[in-house]
């Protein structure tokens, strides 16, 4: 009689598991999976649905987030996209309105060119 109470408790903790889980983690559909586990959980492709479905959100919800992933922040003002340009200083009268870039000192002997003059 004992052993008998012992399976049934068992039984039925097994089969409210993925609602045991999904009420420990707090996860945010304990709705649909408590229907999915009270209706579909005795074919025991509902109850391993359920138990997927909770797992993967046990992992996401514990899961520490990544350094590229936005962090939540404290209410107040959003910050910039992006941070402003540094103010320029004045420009000179006297500077040239365009830099050119400066020519590369060529080793002797050789053209500027990368392709042979002479094909072979």
């Amino acid at each position: 009689m004992l052993v008998r109470a012992l399976l049934i408790i068992a039984l039925l903790v097994a089969w409210f598991l993925p609602l045991i889980i999904a009420a420990l983690y707090k996860l945010p559909h304990q709705g649909s999976i408590a229907v999915l586990s009270l209706l579909l959980g005795w074919t025991g492709a509902g109850w391993l649905a359920a138990l997927v479905i909770v797992v993967g959100g046990a992992i996401r919800a514990t899961r520490p987030p990544l350094a590229s992933q936005e962090q939540p922040r404290a209410p107040g003002p959003p910050a910039p996209a992006y941070s402003p340009a540094p103010p320029r200083a004045p420009a000179q009268a006297d500077a040239p309105t365009q830099t050119q870039p400066p020519e590369r000192d060529q080793p002797p002997g050789r053209s500027p060119s990368p392709w042979p003059d002479q094909p072979r």
